[in-house]
Order: C-alpha cells, then sequence, then structure tokens
C-alpha cells in the first residue's frame, strides 16, 4: 500500500513540475529588459521593481599614510627594495635584547665569554636573493625609543644610537646569518647582578639598531622575519669544582628580544619619473589608476559623486553592492606582488573606525570578501550593507579606503580608477519603495 501511494505521489509531483515550468516559461517571456525583474506582470502603480545599475559614478586617489604602529609586532620585513613605480622601501629593526631572568648569574669570577653570535634566519624572500645587503648594526644609547609607540614610518633620531656600527655583514640568498660579535661585547654582557634584574641590564644594554645601506638602481631584496628567529647567543666558560677538582662548564646563554618594533622607510621620489605615482595626495585629479601597498606605504580613496543623488531618490532598498575593479598590468624591475585580497577600510569624519562590516564574519573574521580572481583580473567586493548605510547618511565621510591585506610583506597593487577605460564600477541591485 505505501509503495503504491509513492508512485501516485511522485506521478503528481511530476505534474506539479511540469506546470511549474510552463508558469515559469509565460513570466520570463514577459521579462524584456535586463535592469527590470518581473517588468510588465503587473500594473506599475501595484508592484515595486527590483532593478540592476551599473552606472553609479565612482572615482579613486591615491594617499599616502601619515603614521603606522609596529611595537612588538611578532614579525616583519628588513632589506631594501627599489621600484620604478612605488620607489624605495627599507625595513629596519630595533629592539632590546634580554637574557632569560636568574640568580645563578654566568658561574662566578671564572666566567669567560668564548663567543657571541647574532642570529637572523628569514621565513621568504621578496626581490632577487643574489642582491648584496650590507647590514649595520648599531648600539641604542637611548631607551626612549621604547618608551612610546614609535611611529614606523618616521626615521628614528640619529640622536638615540651610535652612528659607529658595531658590527656590519653583507646578507644575501635566503636570508641565513650567523653573524660573530666582538668578543668584548661578549664579555661585557656577563653581568651577574644586571641577569637578576630586567632594570639594570636595560641600563647598561639598551638595544639594537639593524639597518642596511641603500641599493643603487631598481631592484633589491626584502626579507620576511619572524622576531622569534632573531637573537643573540653567547657562548662561555667556567671554572666549577666538582668532587674536589676543578671542572670547565662549557655553556650558552640566549637573548631574545622583548620590547621592539620595525621601522618602514618610504621613498617616492626614487621612482622612474616616467612611470612614478602621478596626483600623489590630489583628490581632485582623477589618474587612470590609483595605487595600494603594505609596510606603511600607499593606499586608496574610493569617493562615490553620485551619492547625493540616489539620496534624493530614496527611500530605496539596496539587495546587493558590488564594487568591481580591474588590476592594471604593471612592469617593473621587481618581482609580481599580486595582493590576495583587498581590504576597505572607512572613517566617520577624521576617525579610523575600522573594516566595513561587509569583510567581517559572523564570528568577527575577516571573510573572503574582496579576494582577487585570476578570470577577472580583478577584485570584487560585497559592499552591501555599508552603501545602504552610506545611504542612509549614517557616516560624515562616505570614502573607502582601500589596502592590501597583509602588513608583514611587500605587497604593491595598482589597480584601474574611474578614469580607466575599463573603469572601477558599482553595480547596485535595489528596490525603490513608493
Amino acid at each position: 500500500m505505501f509503495q503504491k501511494r509513492s508512485s501516485i505521489g511522485i506521478r503528481h509531483l511530476g505534474v506539479l513540475i511540469a506546470g511549474l515550468f510552463l508558469s515559469i516559461f509565460s513570466l520570463t517571456s514577459c521579462y524584456n529588459e535586463p535592469g527590470f525583474l518581473g517588468n510588465n506582470l503587473l500594473p506599475d502603480e501595484d508592484i515595486y521593481k527590483v532593478k540592476i545599475d551599473s552606472s553609479f559614478k565612482v572615482s579613486a586617489f591615491t594617499l599616502t599614510k601619515d603614521s603606522l604602529n609596529s611595537f612588538l609586532a611578532s614579525e616583519g620585513v628588513m632589506g631594501y627594495v627599489n621600484s620604478e613605480i612605488f620607489g624605495s622601501t627599507k625595513g629596519s629593526f630595533v629592539g632590546r635584547y634580554l637574557p632569560g631572568k636568574s640568580t645563578d648569574g654566568y658561574g662566578g669570577p671564572t666566567a669567560t665569554a668564548d663567543s657571541i653570535f647574532f642570529y637572523f634566519t628569514a621565513t621568504s624572500f621578496y626581490g632577487d636573493s643574489t642582491t648584496e645587503l650590507n647590514l649595520r648594526i648599531h648600539e641604542i644609547t637611548d631607551t626612549s625609543l621604547f618608551w612610546d609607540k614609535q611611529n614606523a614610518l618616521s626615521p628614528i633620531n640619529v640622536n638615540t644610537y651610535n652612528p659607529t656600527p658595531l658590527v656590519t655583514a653583507t646578507l644575501k640568498g635566503k636570508g641565513s646569518l650567523k653573524l660573530p660579535l666582538p668578543l668584548t661585547f661578549g664579555q661585557s654582557l656577563m653581568d651577574s647582578l644586571a641577569l637578576t634584574d630586567s632594570k639594570i641590564f636595560y641600563t647598561k644594554f639598551k638595544g639594537f639598531y639593524v639597518t642596511f645601506d641603500e641599493l643603487p638602481g631598481y631592484g633589491g631584496v626584502a626579507y620576511n622575519v619572524s622576531t622569534s628567529n632573531m637573537y643573540l647567543r653567547l657562548y662561555y666558560h667556567y671554572v666549577k669544582q666538582i668532587d674536589g677538582k676543578d671542572s670547565t662548564i662549557n655553556t650558552s646563554k640566549t637573548y631574545t628580544f622583548g620590547s621592539r618594533f620595525y621601522e618602514y622607510l618610504h621613498d617616492y621620489t626614487k621612482a622612474d619619473p616616467a612611470k612614478k605615482i602621478q596626483h600623489l595626495n590630489d583628490t581632485i585629479t582623477q589618474d587612470t589608476v590609483f595605487y595600494t601597498q603594505s609596510l606603511g606605504g600607499v593606499y586608496g580613496k574610493i569617493t562615490f559623486p553620485d551619492l547625493t543623488q540616489w539620496r534624493d531618490s530614496m527611500p530605496i532598498v539596496i539587495h546587493r553592492a558590488e564594487l568591481i575593479i580591474g588590476k592594471a598590468d604593471a612592469t617593473t624591475s621587481l618581482p609580481d606582488s599580486t595582493i590576495s585580497q583587498l581590504l576597505f577600510y572607512y572613517k566617520d569624519g577624521s576617525e579610523w573606525i575600522g573594516l566595513i562590516k561587509d569583510q567581517i564574519t559572523s564570528t568577527n573574521t575577516l571573510s573572503s570578501n574582496g579576494s582577487y580572481r585570476t578570470f577577472r583580473n580583478g577584485y570584487s567586493v560585497n559592499i552591501t550593507y555599508h552603501f545602504q548605510r552610506m545611504l542612509k547618511g549614517e557616516y560624515s565621510d562616505n570614502s573607502l579606503y582601500v589596502f592590501p591585506n597583509s602588513n608583514t610583506t611587500i605587497r604593491h597593487g595598482v589597480l584601474k580608477s574611474g578614469q580607466n577605460s575599463t573603469p572601477i564600477k558599482l553595480k547596485i541591485t535595489y528596490t525603490k519603495l513608493k
């Protein structure tokens, strides 16, 4: 009995599906304009129309960033690169090294330094690894550098470190370095009292400034570094009586960097005049492209000149607002550094608020919205939530600010603006309420 009813139900279901298909076919035969869904099915006064608009005017400009906080960063970039488009970027490191706190000292008055090394191991690199960088380590002389959060985009005061390097070396290849430091420096570290109190230690040993010389021409190399892969190790020995006999104990002590920050210096004047960024910090004259860069470099500002006109047509419900941005072709001496995802920040007045909510998941993590799409050689970001609130006038600043999704690696983006032959577009699906 059950099997028979099932077969009848299936036949009835097939009839229903067929009927539904005919209904859909008859409805879509009335669909005669791509900008409307359900057009002409009912009189205009009885329906709300869902429309699609892609004519909304969008402009984009390039700005420079004033400040960046890299204090206590667990990773960063060190090295020097120079791009024909973006100019030069130099990444340096400032840190206070500290041994593990101990009351055991270094083994007494017989303790003697055998060697001391500065270890540096990069996790990856960007650029030409055959390039030789001249690395310099300077001793910090003024710990006020660490009292306030240093702006990573401003050069540190030359009066806060010894201008004569403690040591220099050549760095190249994959970025692995075991650099011997002066033995006299290693011996000076063996202060047992300073080992018991970090304040005493920092009074004597204020830290290192690790930086690089500039390179001629274009190209260069920069290394991605985890702070945990950069440290000092002192090898030493002392004499200890064991069973009434003098025994030599060989051991070592590691000094890791506690208070620290990275320094990123950008010089846009070093770019090729024929390829350099045009109209930098000009929000009136729009170029055919705009730019964004990691490590506190340039970033994009997107404006919506047609917003006032749309507000005059309120009330409007936004079903979807999709911003489509093409990636422009740009050839330099440096390898491609395609940005995997664009991040869109917003401000209210002069105050930075954060990422637009359209890019944040329900679990308060970054979504994939705004990721690079290979098939279109560009980016698509859903800004529906944010755009609806822009129309309602909830923000005093109705611009979006475009950054790469990484600030601990080198990333450059040349993007198509509203003046490009294939311009940035805002595709809006909406309903005009009556």
